[in-house]
């Protein structure tokens, strides 16, 4: 939960999948800076700059700050870094769409920001983008290419098959999906993504490892969305 000096920092419960409710994570605290919406002209009402968006990103997970400083620009770049950061091998036309599960024709011209974190083992990332008007519900309604539902990527030499679902959740901002790729036979490459919608943005959080999970993804997400909304108000 993020309140007062806590609304930066979040609080991930790593959970490997043999011991569902056991919490590998410790508490944090952070200072905190305050976020604002902002509109930028009359033909990006309700929309925000790329330092507001930097500005509603967390700065802490598992009291670990980022492992590099936030990035902001075109959705179209941001979107593409954050893919290659945690989509080592994956084909080119399924790397963002496993990685964030939005559409990108939907944010093409969008200002979007993000962040990334190593916590242990796992490679943990956030993105917001600003959405005005129907360009959120527009950019969550889009559905995984069937192509990219199975796919093999080859990092390190080896190559390993992935299979990708993604299904509708609830209890997080206006609209939610969750995506899971999981590698044939299990192992340490799972990675879990969530995407919402909020009001007049976007966020997509994702965790990857050998401690990604549902619930960790989900609790992430949770407090992600949390700091946005109440920046970007």
């Amino acid at each position: 939960m993020l309140d007062g000096r806590r609304r930066q920092s979040a609080i991930l419960l790593l959970v490997p999948a043999a011991v569902v409710g056991v919490s590998l994570a410790g508490c944090t605290g952070s200072s905190s800076r305050h976020g604002a919406g902002a509109s930028l002209s009359a033909a990006k009402a309700d929309s925000f700059s790329a330092s507001k968006l930097r500005g509603a990103l967390l700065t802490r997970v598992n009291d670990v700050g980022a492992s590099a400083a936030a990035a902001s620009g075109a959705y179209t770049a941001i979107s593409a870094r954050v893919a290659a950061g945690q989509s080592a091998g994956t084909p080119k036309a399924c790397a963002q769409a496993v990685q964030t599960g939005l559409d990108s024709a939907s944010l093409a011209g969008a200002t979007a920001a993000s962040v990334t974190f190593k916590v242990g083992g796992n490679d943990v990332s956030e993105l917001l983008a600003a959405a005005p008007g129907t360009a959120a519900a527009s950019a969550l309604a889009g559905r995984l290419p069937a192509s990219c539902a199975r796919y093999k990527a080859t990092v390190g030499g080896k190559t390993v098959t992935y299979s990708v679902t993604e299904s509708a959740l609830t209890g997080i901002g206006k609209q939610a999906k969750v995506l899971d790729v999981a590698p044939a036979g299990g192992g340490s490459d799972a990675r879990w993504s969530l995407v919402y919608r909020g009001a007049g943005f976007v966020g997509a959080v994702s965790v990857a490892g050998p401690n990604a999970s549902q619930t960790a993804v989900r609790q992430l997400a949770q407090q992600a969305y949390a700091y946005a909304a109440k920046s970007l108000s």
